[in-house]
Order: C-alpha cells, then sequence, then structure tokens
C-alpha cells in the first residue's frame, strides 16, 4: 500500500484571508509554514500549529505549493519567484490588478509546467456550483440573461492610494461577479460599467460604492453584475443570481431561508448552513497537488477575470464600452 506525502505549503501573509486559508489547508491534511515581512507569522503559526518561516526563501524552500495572501501590489513578485523555483502557486484574488502582469504569470507558470489556481472563493459556494452544473447541462437550454449581485460591508474604509480611475470596487469585490458570469456564460466581448460612491482611497468611515457592470459574452448572452459596498455590517454579506434561457430560468438569494440544524443549546446568532467555501476550496487544490482531479478553476480564468475588471474600470472612467478579443478566435 502506497501511502501519499504530506503536501508542503507556503502560506505568505498573515491577514484575515490568510487566517482563513491556513484553517482550510490544515482541515485538507497539509503542512503549512506561514511568513510574512510584518511580523505577524510566528503569532498566526502558533495559533493554528503551523510553523512559521524567517523568509520568502525560506518559506518556499521544499514546498510543493505557495499560497499568495498578502495585497494585490506584492503577487506578481512572489508569484514569479515561486514560479521560478518550481513551486506551484495559489493567489488570492485578483492574481494581480493589471492584465499584463497577470498574462506575464501565467505564461511563465505555463512554461515552467507549475500549477496556478486563483482563489476565487465564490466560485466554490455549492449554490454557484449548481447554477454551472444547470448551465453546462444544457437544462436552462440556450441562456439569454443573467443577474448576480454581491452586496458587503467593508469592515474598515478601504486603504492604500487609489485613485478613482483605478475603479475602486470594480477592480475588488466585481471581481466575483466577473469570475462567476465568465464561468457560467463563456467568454466575455464587451464591457460596459459604471460606478457610484466613494471610489478613491482611503475612503472615510461609513463609506459606500456601487458598480453596476453590463457584460455582452461571446454567446450572445448578456450578463449584469452589481457590487455594492454597504455602510452598515448587517447583514455583512448578500449575493444573489437570476439566470434565464429558453428551457426556463433559476435564482438565489442568500438572504432566503436556509437550512439551520440545531444539536443542542441555545443560539441568538444564526450562520449560513453548509461546507466552508474556503475549506471546498483548498481540498480541491490540494487534491491537484497531489497528482488527482483538476479543480474547477485554473491559470486561465485568473486572467480572464482580471482582463474583466480591468475593463470594467477604463469603462467607468471613460463612460465607453470596451471591447475584448476572445484567444483564439480568427
Amino acid at each position: 500500500m502506497t501511502t501519499l506525502r504530506q503536501l508542503e505549503v507556503a502560506l505568505i501573509g498573515a491577514g484575515l484571508i490568510a487566517r482563513l486559508h491556513l484553517e482550510a489547508w490544515l482541515g485538507a491534511g497539509a503542512a503549512v509554514r506561514v511568513y510574512a515581512d510584518d511580523g505577524r507569522s510566528a503569532e498566526l503559526a502558533k495559533e493554528f500549529g503551523a510553523t512559521a518561516a524567517g523568509s520568502l526563501a525560506e518559506a518556499l524552500d521544499g514546498a510543493d505549493a505557495v499560497d499568495i495572501c498578502t495585497p494585490t501590489g506584492t503577487h506578481h513578485e512572489i508569484a514569479m519567484t515561486a514560479i521560478a523555483a518550481g513551486v506551484g502557486v495559489v493567489c488570492e484574488k485578483p492574481l494581480t490588478a493589471d492584465a499584463d502582469e497577470a498574462a506575464e504569470i501565467v505564461a511563465a507558470a505555463e512554461r515552467a509546467g507549475v500549477r496556478l489556481y486563483p482563489a476565487h472563493d465564490v466560485r466554490f459556494a455549492e449554490p454557484y456550483a449548481r447554477l454551472h452544473d444547470l448551465v453546462a447541462s444544457g437544462r436552462l437550454g440556450d441562456v439569454a440573461v443573467g443577474r448576480f449581485s454581491f452586496s458587503a460591508y467593508h469592515p474598515r474604509p478601504w486603504t492604500g492610494r487609489a485613485s478613482a480611475r483605478s475603479g475602486g470596487i470594480l477592480t475588488d469585490q466585481f471581481l466575483h461577479g466577473a469570475d462567476l458570469a465568465h464561468w457560467v456564460l463563456g467568454d466575455v466581448v464587451r464591457v460596459h460599467a459604471c460606478y457610484q460612491g466613494e471610489i478613491a482611497t482611503p475612503a472615510p468611515e461609513g463609506a459606500v460604492a456601487a458598480g453596476t457592470v453590463v457584460l455582452t459574452h461571446a454567446s450572445g448572452a448578456v450578463s449584469q453584475v452589481v457590487s455594492r459596498w454597504t455602510a452598515t455590517p448587517k447583514p455583512p454579506v448578500r449575493v444573489t443570481y437570476h439566470v434565464t434561457g429558453t428551457g426556463g430560468s433559476v435564482a438565489y438569494d442568500s438572504e432566503w431561508p436556509q437550512e439551520v440544524r440545531v444539536v443542542d443549546g441555545e443560539t441568538t446568532n444564526f450562520g449560513y448552513y453548509g461546507p466552508s467555501v474556503f475549506a471546498t476550496e483548498m481540498r480541491e487544490f490540494a487534491t491537484a497537488f497531489a497528482g488527482g482531479p483538476e479543480p474547477r478553476i485554473g491559470a486561465r480564468d485568473a486572467l480572464a477575470a482580471v482582463r474583466i475588471t480591468q475593463a470594467a474600470a477604463e469603462s467607468a472612467w471613460t463612460g465607453r464600452a470596451v471591447e475584448l478579443p476572445v484567444e483564439g478566435a480568427a
């Protein structure tokens, strides 16, 4: 009987996303070493029983995969360093903020034969997996229209230094909708976007923002994605979709009654029932790195999402639609 070697993961970063990813990797049976250049890695590693690394090089040494959970501006350098070392890459969304940099990472990974998986966690939520299966199986016929919405409270004013031209929410939260629309309805050939509210950073406390994007797909289908940053924390997240084809429609709203299971005791705060999207995501990645089936998302999906979000930012700034060529088309 052959025993599979334990997957070695280098987790880079020590913020909220790193914490969620770390828990999921450990749940998938991986051994994790944590490195963060802000000095927080030792504390996070100790809390979860992982190992702290003293440098990026130390974290990557002997790792099967790196999981990049650092600010977006650092993704390119870390990913390219890992690829050069022959280490597989998982990267929190977005892969980069710039489509040319994203293309460079994807091309480098393909040349090196290194696996590259973007961590677009919403794709791993059961309602969206079910939607994809319904469309892919033809149950809805020829799909004509899709509507996706995402609302979430930003727990603090978005930080950093970015201009309104950068797109704000259109290059952050909108990426979830861009990825789902691309996954469910296919290649995007035209993007028309607008936004309202606080876009530039840093934004004041209680700031709100909304981005609306209309996507035309190569199939002829049209989708609308609406993303919102809300001023209050309740509800913390709301997601919806409504997709219509010649054979029927399907809709979902996270505020609809959810299945709840009470084992014993009292509860005053209900959460959504079901597996964590992060647990599902990392389990699929771990299986792929171990030589199993590929996950439901890959490098080209990461690049497509960055191209769509960058086009949305350009469209909102100029007021004009942006055309996107489909790779491989004549």
